[in-house]
Parts: C-alpha cells; structure tokens; sequence
C-alpha cells in the first residue's frame, strides 16, 4: 500500500496575484518492458536491450546488479507566483525542488566488453532543482489577434552515484580527470525552452501558428567501463500550422502542418573526458508536410 499526500497553500496576494507552495510525493513504476526477463534485439542498430529482472555479477563473483527493479518514489515542492490577465494572459514564475529515490536509468552492462548490451536499474538517490519561467501575453495589435507563449526551464540535478558505479568510474580514471561520486541524472536537461507565436483571426475562420522547442544536452545512457556516457545533443525544433474554415457553419475545414522547418539533425554523442565526441547514433528526420481536409456534418 503507497500513500501519496499532497498539500496546496494559496495566498491570494491581490485580486489577480497569487503566491503558491506545494507538497506532492508521487511515483514512477517500471514498464512492463523494463520489468521483465526480455531480451530484445534491435538489428538497425545491433543494440540489445536486457529486461531488469536480470541479475548480473563480476569477473570475480561480486554481485553488481541482484536484478530486483523497484519503483521510484519522489518528494516534490514548488513555490509559485503568478499574476493573471484578461484572456488567459500569465506571468508565471516558480522555483523547484524534487527528491528521487531509486531512480531508474538506462546502464551500459558492464561484462559486455565486445556487445552493446544495455539495461534499466536502480541508480542511486537524485535531485533535482530550478527555476521555471511562464508567458502567456496578448500583442495590442489587430485586436488582440496576435499572442505569444514561452516556458522557459532551468534545471540543475545532482544523482549520488551506487557504489558500484563510483568504483567502476574510479578504475578507469584518466589523467588529469577529476571523479566524485555524484554526476547529472539521465533525462534531465539543463534547460527547456519552449516558445510559440499564434495568430487567431477574430471571427474563428483562421489560425495558425508558429512553434519552437529545444533541450540542453542531456545524459542518455549511463556508461561503465571503457564505454563512456552517452548524451543527447540539443535538438532544435521549429514547426508550423495553419487551419482554415469555410463553408456552412464553417464545417469545411484545412489544415496544414510543416515540421522542423530548422532541417535540424537527432544525435546521440559518445562524452569523455578532454575527448573529441564520437557519434553513438545520428537520424535525419527531414522536414515533413502535411495537409488535411476533414468536414463536419453537425
């Protein structure tokens, strides 16, 4: 049986202001993925993904991994202030805090000298903490019509590594490298800056917009061994689309879509210390376009 408390304080600043402290515990479970004896093969990229119910032990006996996946359990609290406008305008800023226990991350295996062979498991005790930004503004032109929105993230998150990874990180030390026993939590980025500028014509028959997302470099897979981190390179995404409606009650409607009108690149980067990255995995997604048309019989 979990329990899962949560409290919210309010206090009402001015009619249109207010100031918000929180407290939630909550959860993240495994997949049934995850949590299970699968072994999976993906021949693209010859990678082979090992279930977490897998136990696994050293050259010498030593048990590095007992198999047993478990739940992630965290602590949140978040101090909010905001100022509402008319028309769902916001200005939003809030600062945060979360505690992991048992976080779960993708482990390059250790014994897999001559593989790529990889598994989820428990990795230690994270924390996360940072400062959120929110807009959401009406442009005084064209009566309103114009609107702008922004969530900007800044995040700073610390993982106390087991100690069998510290020692593994110790053995192969380079010159010069300095190791302690905390590093950044996987799948946590550094930043998230998402932006979008829209355009709502008056009377409904046109919208369109124009939207714009990106994260900070962040750590993917956690190496072992002689196999260093691998992170994931920012990815600049800037997508387009449009609707428009016509006809009786406007039930005819077009909509066009253009995604990373950037032509940006997906890669994955190998990260060592005063190393040159090496590419662990590059795809080219493309700009893509799509148009729809869809009618509405009531």
């Amino acid at each position: 049986i979990d329990l899962f408390p949560s409290v919210n304080l309010i206090q009402s600043l001015k009619e249109d202001m207010n100031l918000r402290l929180s407290y939630s515990k909550s959860i993240a479970r495994p997949s049934f993925k995850e949590l299970s004896f699968a072994q999976i093969l993906d021949p693209k990229s010859d990678r082979l993904f090992n279930g977490g119910l897998f136990s696994y032990t050293d050259s010498e006996g030593n048990v590095v991994w007992d198999g047993n996946l478990t739940e992630t359990r965290i602590n949140n609290f978040d101090l909010r202030w905001e100022q509402f406008g008319t028309g769902g305008q916001l200005l939003s800023v809030s600062a945060f805090y979360k505690h992991f226990a048992d976080p779960i991350e993708l482990v390059r295996i250790t014994l897999s000298q001559t593989s790529n062979e990889f598994q989820p498991r428990n990795v230690g005790t994270g924390q996360v903490y940072g400062v959120e930004l929110e807009v959401r503004r009406n442009l005084p032109v064209a009566n309103n019509a114009f609107n702008f929105n922004a969530n900007v993230t800044i995040a700073q998150s610390i993982l106390e590594m087991s100690p069998t990874e510290f020692e593994n990180r110790l053995r192969f030390q380079k010159d010069g490298q300095e190791i302690t026993n905390t590093r950044q939590m996987a799948g946590q980025a550094p930043y998230i800056i998402n932006a979008g500028f829209n355009y709502n014509h008056p009377e409904g028959a046109f919208d369109c917009g124009l939207y714009y997302n990106v994260k900070g470099r962040t750590l993917d897979i956690v190496g072992s061994n002689l196999f260093p981190d691998v992170y994931t390179d920012s990815f600049h995404s800037l997508n387009f689309s449009a609707n428009i409606k016509t006809g009786v009650e406007d039930r005819l409607k077009l909509s066009v879509n253009v995604d990373n009108l950037l032509n940006s690149t997906r890669e994955w980067v190998f990260d060592s210390f005063e190393a040159q990255d090496r590419i662990f995995e590059s795809f080219q997604p493309g700009t893509s376009f799509g148009i729809s048309l869809g009618y509405r019989i009531f």
